[in-house]
């Protein structure tokens, strides 16, 4: 694929290249940008009947024959009559502009004007064209194609090595768009690449802690004093402010998600006292005393509508951890002593805005008991972060700077996992009609693809079991995703795009001759959590992780 992409690439004009690499992974412009098609495919059928004169009735047929939009799409075109006259040849260029415009229309009409647009742009195109275009408006269209595999290519491409791809990705952690990172690269070179920072408003890929087996081990990884933090059971939220006063919020995701929190936007403007900044904190739930509440409470505040309403029914409260930009510079290479000294000298904490609960010690004691009290105030557990000169803030990273120890660590069952919905086995018996239980998937960061750890089947409840095939429904494709390793024991009878996040609960980790992860790791009696709808497939737990897990036991 790596090889495919770049000798593409290399074809590529210069003018086109930031275009082309986000429509290779079905965007059509950064995810944070929010810029999302998914039209209906009822509307999107509407289009492809205008464009072949086939009636909507036998359209419907098509497509329940095909199973597939695209291919609807495409067999309709080649039956299209000789009386629609093509209207011209079909442009990269005037696609990614119409399928931006679809984006903007909004109101009264808007849905119409969607369909004559779509219908104008498969009128000229080919029924090959035809069907990658629908299924991009569809947001259905799967190429197997993840960003890294995006980077691998244009390092092969532009810079004739592969190694080249690590300077990329370096900038992908602080600039996470393809086109500006594609675009830099063929204008001005590697060079170029390296020198992009941080832009106010444009999210930073957040940095990740590191685990330990025991609370001893965190003294052989950071020497001398550490701060702990309180880990919180909310939603982490990194927060802009430009010098036009603007506050943006986003997601770990790096979705904009500054509708769903009007109130937190209105706690930062009055409270911290900084022209620029980009701060990061968790968002929690909290009651009329103050009293972090539990994440699902804070799930209701995730809304399109009634957010006025939601607002007063579920308080939040944002615990504000790292400083990334302060007026005008980036603050990711200071040491975080001098990121967070800055941080407490801006903020002006109260009810619904404050400093994460923290100590500084040396003291494995001190740090188990500062554990204990997180988990009477119905926090996840803590965060051990590094106080060394050296303990700058690494975007999209997990390195030892920072390391998490939560309560499952210390339980019977001891460890979670991040795991990524791959496939899905048909139920039998009681199940009988519904996926019985899930494949589950780690991440490599290495390969950029994803390796089998688990079939889940514990922890689905009957309402849950109802739910999944609806939840998984858009994901669902004819075979094994491109970037999937598994072993033909482990065959699904449903296979699924990596997407999807669950957190699992595991006993141990055990060879197996069955999965891909680490050459043949399992997980021993997996339990489903919860859903992680906050987590996009690549930041899943890693397989370098469970490897390391698997050598500490």
């Amino acid at each position: 694929m790596r090889e495919i992409l770049a000798d593409f690439f290399k074809s590529v004009p210069t003018e086109d290249i930031a275009k082309v690499a986000y429509l290779t992974l079905g965007q059509i412009a950064s995810e944070y940008e929010g810029e999302v098609l998914g039209m209906a495919e009822k509307s999107v059928l509407k289009a492809v009947a205008m464009a072949s004169g086939m009636e909507l009735g036998k359209l419907g047929k098509m497509l329940d024959e095909t199973g597939d939009i695209g291919l609807t799409a495409e067999k309709a075109l080649q039956k299209k009559p000789q009386t629609l006259v093509p209207l011209g040849t079909l442009t990269l260029r005037e696609v990614f502009e119409k399928l931006h415009k679809v984006t903007s229309l909004e109101g009264s009409g808007s849905q119409d004007a969607k369909v004559t647009i779509i219908a104008q742009l498969l009128q000229k195109a080919s029924p090959s064209g035809a069907k990658y275009i629908t299924r991009m408006v569809m947001s259905t269209l799967r190429m197997g194609v993840g960003d890294m595999t995006v980077l691998d290519a244009l390092a092969i491409a532009y810079t004739g090595e592969k190694k080249n791809k690590g300077i990329l990705e370096a900038a992908y952690n602080i600039c996470p768009d393809v086109g500006v990172i594609a675009e830099t690269l063929v204008v001005e070179g590697l060079k170029g690449v390296e020198k992009i920072d941080v832009h106010v408003g444009r999210p930073i890929k957040m940095m990740l802690a590191q685990r330990v087996e025991t609370l001893e081990d965190v003294a052989k990884k950071m020497p001398g004093k550490v701060t702990v933090e309180g880990k919180y059971d909310g939603e982490r939220i990194q927060a802009h402010k430009d010098k036009k006063g603007k506050i943006t919020l986003f997601s770990r995701r790096l979705e904009n998600i500054t509708n769903q929190f009007p109130d937190l936007v209105g706690y930062l403007e009055k409270n911290v006292d900084a022209k620029e900044f980009v701060v990061e904190g968790e968002v929690i739930a909290i009651d009329a005393a103050g009293k972090c509440l539990p994440f699902q409470t804070l799930m209701q505040r995730k809304r399109k509508h009634d957010v006025a309403d939601f607002v007063m029914k579920v308080p939040v409260q944002l615990k504000l951890f790292d400083l990334l930009y302060y007026n005008g510079k980036t603050q990711l290479h200071e040491a975080y002593y001098t990121r967070t000294g800055l941080l407490e000298k801006i903020v002006s904490c109260g009810k619904h805005l404050t400093i994460a609960d923290k100590i500084v010690t040396d003291d494995v004691e001190e740090i188990h008991a500062f554990f204990v009290k997180m988990l009477k105030s119905g926090f996840e557990g803590i965060i051990i972060k590094s106080m060394a000169e050296d303990s700058e803030y690494q975007a999209g990273t997990r390195g030892w700077n920072w390391i998490k120890w939560k309560k499952e660590y210390v339980k019977e069952m001891s460890d979670t996992f991040d795991l990524v919905i791959v496939g899905a086995f048909y139920g039998r018996g009681r199940r009988s009609g519904v996926y019985g239980a899930l494949l589950c998937a780690t991440y490599n960061e290495k390969t950029d693809t994803f390796e089998t750890l688990c079939k889940l089947g514990t922890g689905l409840t009957d309402e849950l079991l109802e739910e999944l095939p609806t939840r998984l429904a858009k994901y669902k494709i004819s075979h094994k995703a491109a970037r999937l390793q598994v072993k033909r024991e482990m065959e699904a009878d449903v296979w699924f795009e990596p997407a999807i996040v669950v957190e699992v609960l595991a006993a141990e980790i055990t060879k197996s001759p069955y999965h891909t992860t680490g050459s043949g790791l399992a997980l021993r009696f997996p339990r489903f959590v919860k859903f992680r709808d906050d987590k996009k497939a690549e930041q899943a737990t890693t397989s370098l992780e469970v490897m390391e897990m698997m050598k500490r036991k």
